[in-house]
């Protein structure tokens, strides 16, 4: 564990969501259910129409998204459908925070911190009992971290999704026992998110490298 994130007594509780990436949203969900012993629940089509989902509860407010694009690559494919098309398995591609402070003010923060592409922009899907979900979304880049650095979420007045998950997973007893971002800059990834407001657990890595501990009926894996 970083020192900052020691310091912060860091726990995922601003974490919103994992990435789960797979080029078949069919394969990805049987896998998890194979690895777990629990069902993933289709979420529905997001709004760009090149990827969709389905999620597990990991607890009150956070949950896995396994995601996947809709079909052949076309050119209306954005960063998510593309990268997920290249998985040979599934993995975690990246992670999302709910922010302490507003979207807009921590657009500011992170431009301070040195980060590019600091614009917020909205997103939505239809789940398939027809409740529209709508977000705003932020994904600052700082060159240095990559992937290791999250982008972050605000749902609005959107229900939660793990809270719309609550009566399917209400006996998985799926539950996160440990998130970690791996890094050659974990010290500093733990410090510039400290000061963002949302702490995470890191550690020093030869190159990024995520660990999600699950407990499941299935005991305890990792993803």
């Amino acid at each position: 564990m970083s020192a900052h994130a020691a310091d912060a007594n860091a726990s995922p509780e601003r974490l919103d969501h994992l990435l789960w990436a797979c080029a078949d949203l069919a394969a990805g969900m049987r896998r998890f259910e194979a690895l777990s012993g629990v069902p993933s629940k289709f979420g529905g089509v997001h709004a760009g129409g090149v990827t969709h989902n389905a999620l597990v509860a990991l607890g009150p407010r956070c949950y896995l998204e396994i995601l996947a694009p809709t079909g052949p690559a076309s050119p209306a494919d954005d960063w998510f459908s593309r990268l997920a098309r290249s998985m040979p398995e599934p993995g975690i591609i990246t992670y999302c925070m709910r922010s302490a402070v507003g979207l807009d003010e921590l657009a500011a923060r992170a431009r301070r911190a040195g980060a590019q592409e600091t614009t917020p922009a909205g997103n939505g899907r239809t789940t398939p009992e027809g409740v529209e979900l709508s977000w705003r979304w932020l994904a600052p880049k700082l060159e240095r971290f990559g992937l290791a650095f999250p982008f972050f979420i605000d749902w609005l007045d959107s229900p939660h999704p793990a809270a719309t998950l609550a009566p399917h997973a209400a006996g998985s007893g799926v539950r996160l026992k440990r998130f970690v971002v791996g890094h050659p800059h974990a010290a500093e990834l733990g410090r510039v998110l400290l000061e963002l407001g949302s702490p995470i657990e890191t550690e020093a890595a030869p190159s990024l490298r995520f660990t999600v501990e699950l407990d499941t009926p299935r005991g305890r894996i990792l993803l």
